[in-house]
């Protein structure tokens, strides 16, 4: 459909048009000729004659790039100081942690299990390459694995398929 002149386009060869814009642009309409026929259940994409494959498919650079998630980040940063703190018996327990803080007890304990994250998958945090829904709220609600293997696969089950290097 043209939305310029509301008028079906005949099947043909692919074009375009330019519509100048009143701040100076042009805006570009595309015409492809494709159909979609019903094969079943499913629809599929008809293309012109001769053409075997209409629609292909490639890996194109993410619609919306990762950034680094403050939120996520500070989560982290504590976590690691806390385990730190339990570590050196600078603290007996999170409970302990908890009221040094004032904080409730399962904050504390929330963040300690990103202490056990693996590191490729910190990296990626610090350098603001974590698919944009890996969020803090996302790994709080979700069990992560202790093995590095799957926590690496629930990252890429969230998005961008990228391996984190094991050290």
């Amino acid at each position: 459909m043209n939305r310029t002149g509301k008028k079906l386009l005949p099947t043909g060869q692919p074009h375009e048009r330019r519509h100048p814009l009143e701040d100076g642009g042009v805006r570009i309409t595309t015409f492809v000729p494709l159909r979609f026929k019903k094969r079943g259940i499913k629809k599929v994409v008809v293309g012109p004659v001769g053409v075997e494959d209409p629609v292909v498919v490639s890996m194109s650079a993410a619609a919306i790039t990762p950034s680094k998630d403050p939120t996520l980040l500070k989560t982290l940063a504590r976590g690691y100081y806390w385990q730190h703190l339990l570590d050196s018996g600078t603290a007996g327990d999170t409970a302990e942690i908890a009221e040094r803080e004032g904080l409730h007890r399962v904050t504390v304990s929330d963040a300690l299990r990103f202490a056990l994250l693996a590191p490729g998958i910190v990296q990626a945090a610090l350098d603001g390459t974590l698919p944009r829904t890996m969020s803090l709220e996302m790994l709080q609600r979700r069990t992560i694995p202790l093995d590095w293997a799957g926590q690496q696969g629930m990252v890429e089950g969230a998005g961008r398929r990228k391996s984190f290097p094991h050290p």
